[in-house]
């Protein structure tokens, strides 16, 4: 415990608080900081949601030793969902920041400009993902998750892009794909792969050939981790990795653990010596059945690509699956239900969890998935996901119904925060039950 303070103590600081409080100062804050110290301050603080604890940390030293302290005891596995939101008029951005552990989105203010909308991209990365804008002169990185710390200036790629995959994994950034036909030279490809480390951009061998006929963004998922980036075609389902240090691409499989899977996703799993990944594969249901779309999740081993043999794959379940991918009436009466809706599911996440979303739909919500740790998480025929809960969507998003909106995660610290929402501080919207 920290530091007594006595009763005679205690009650002059009362007769003060009461004297200020008359005068019009802040008696209560004075009192709490009598009552509030050491061990017991910092049980106090690791109860207080994120938004409050980068209120609390300005409060003082000693609050702010305190909230690091809690932290450190208690820390907050689940990364953050990011809204990157670009208006429909005019260039202006906005981002919106759901914490898991309060269930809330907060609102970030608007600071950024970019000239071409579309430029605007993310960076998957395994310490969480960053918005970018890339031009002909740069790609300009976001140097914080909710984009508003000054950016981080690279050289643009030397193959023109128009819609890649970014990828950071540790101190590199690699370009995949997505480069602009009409642009490329004789001797350049449309699946080129490009690693900057240092000084500039460095060509490497292009994606393989399963992948080359969907070699953009639009058309593959990717999960980074410190080690690789993954890549999965999201209708076909062949798969592979990039290593930028050997700048080698491992081994290339079609995923058939499911043959009714008809969209995929791919996010990071467990960490470590023997990576594992989470793969998410979206299917219709049958007719009969209650909700449209069923959504599943498997453990994959990150050199092989091939499942866990120990491991059982597991549902979102379908209440929740049905609010992504709601039924639609009208086009049930026209042919049954199905249609040709196409079928989308986006992922992002790290390896402690993340989140799902209808990539066509953003506004429908999301459902955040926490994967098992520990000893839980390496039993035998245990389920990769441990819990799924909703998460509404973010009022700017509706807000902006024809805004383009960009979803990434990352963790969200305390300098983050104060960062992010400057000195009137965060500004809650909506709260996730």
């Amino acid at each position: 415990m920290g530091v007594g303070v006595r009763a005679h103590e205690v009650k002059h600081r009362r007769h003060q608080d009461g004297r200020c409080a008359a005068e019009g100062g802040d008696g209560a804050s004075s009192l709490a900081e009598a009552y509030l110290f050491g061990d017991v301050l910092e049980s106090v603080v690791a109860r207080v949601p994120a938004p409050d604890l980068a209120a609390a940390a300005r409060v003082s030293r000693e609050w702010l030793r305190a909230v690091r302290a809690a932290l450190r005891r208690r820390p907050r596995r689940l990364p953050w969902l990011v809204v990157h939101l670009q208006g429909c008029r005019g260039a202006r951005r906005s981002a919106a920041a759901y914490d898991p552990n309060s269930g809330a989105w907060l609102t970030v203010p608007a600071v950024t400009r970019h000239a071409t909308p579309s430029h605007v991209r993310l960076v998957r990365g395994a310490r969480g993902d960053r918005v970018c804008a890339l031009s002909l002169s740069g790609l300009a990185v976001a140097g914080d998750p909710l984009g508003t710390a000054a950016c981080v200036d690279l050289d643009a790629p030397g193959v023109w892009r128009v819609d890649p995959v970014f990828a950071a994994v540790g101190d590199r950034v690699v370009a995949l794909g997505g480069a602009c036909r009409l642009a490329l030279e004789e001797d350049e490809d449309f699946a080129a792969v490009e690693v900057h480390e240092g000084g500039g951009w460095t060509a490497c061998e292009p994606m393989p050939d399963a992948l080359r006929d969907s070699a953009a963004a639009s058309w593959l998922s990717a999960a980074a981790t410190e080690q690789r980036v993954y890549l999965v075609e999201r209708t076909t389902g062949w798969a592979s990795w990039f290593d930028p240090a050997s700048r080698q691409w491992g081994p290339t499989r079609r995923l058939g653990l499911d043959a009714a899977v008809s969209n995929w996703g791919v996010a990071p799993g467990r960490a470590g010596a023997d990576e594992r990944l989470v793969l998410f594969g979206a299917k219709r249901a049958d007719k009969e059945a209650e909700c449209t779309v069923a959504i599943q999740a498997w453990e994959v081993d990150g050199d092989t690509l091939e499942p866990i043999p120990s491991a059982s794959n597991d549902a979102m379940p379908s209440e929740l699956s049905e609010k992504l991918f709601p039924r639609d009436d009208e086009d049930e009466e026209e042919d049954d239900g199905w249609g040709d809706t196409t079928l989308s599911i986006g992922v992002c996440g790290n390896s402690a969890g993340g989140y799902v979303y209808n990539a066509a739909e953003p506004a429908n919500g999301a459902v955040l998935y926490e994967l098992r740790e520990g000893k839980a998480a390496a039993s035998g025929g245990a389920a990769a996901v441990a819990r799924w809960e909703w998460v509404p969507c973010a009022p700017a998003v509706r807000a902006e119904p024809l805004g383009r909106a960009i979803l990434g995660c990352s963790p969200v610290g305390l300098d983050e925060l104060a960062l992010g929402v400057g000195s009137a501080g965060p500004r809650a919207c909506t709260a996730a039950h």
